[in-house]
């Protein structure tokens, strides 16, 4: 009888740990047992005024609790009709789903540099795969705004002047707004680690 009411207590506190656990999503997000979530959701209307969010994530007592949030404007595409169209190289802004990501605080990229964060591709719609998406801003490496010139230069923020929202494709913030959203990630993430989605993902809606 001790040897039945010893391996039903064993049981029951082995049901109860399952159920106090975290779920596999919380399990996967690590020891600290946080998830990270970068949201681009889409402006219909005006590409070049969408927005970027940002939300963290704690497993506190048995369930998910947002312990962190902000928002920017952000922009997508070349605007216009074919700005809208996720299937086009180089034009179309960003197809909707979820990314993997990582960053990077000075990509040496020809046209990105500084701060950035490189996303996976992307298939769209229908099948065209796209290719070198990142979310950055226009700056010179190491954060640096290059010299006021005549012209659209990529190593400088020009707006209102010119319409630094546009992009290729790729989501495109002002540097100061960059430089809070790499403040808010690095709180529980570091650059350089391409995690997975599970822990952290950038949506786009």
């Amino acid at each position: 009888m001790r040897r039945v009411g010893t391996s039903l207590t064993v049981l029951m506190l082995a049901t109860v740990a399952v159920w106090l656990a975290p779920p596999p999503a919380a399990r996967a997000a690590g020891h600290q047992q946080v998830r990270g979530t970068i949201t681009f959701t889409k402006n219909h209307a005006h590409p070049d005024d969408s927005t970027v969010s940002w939300r963290l994530q704690r497993w506190r007592d048995g369930r998910w609790r947002t312990t962190d949030t902000a928002s920017w404007r952000a922009g997508s595409g070349m605007l216009g009709k074919r700005g809208r169209n996720p299937c086009i190289h180089n034009v179309g802004w960003l197809p909707n789903g979820g990314y993997r990501l990582r960053l990077y605080l000075d990509y040496p990229g020809s046209l990105i540099k500084g701060r950035a964060f490189r996303l996976d591709d992307k298939r769209c719609a229908n099948g065209t795969v796209r290719h070198n998406l990142f979310l950055h801003t226009e700056q010179g490496a190491h954060d640096r705004q290059c010299p006021d010139r005549p012209g659209d230069q990529p190593c400088r923020w020009e707006y209102p002047k010119v319409d630094d929202y546009k992009s290729n494709g790729c989501i495109k913030m002002a540097p100061g707004d960059l430089a809070a959203l790499v403040g808010h990630f690095r709180k529980a993430f570091r650059p350089g680690v391409r995690y997975p989605r599970a822990k952290v993902r950038l949506v786009v809606r």
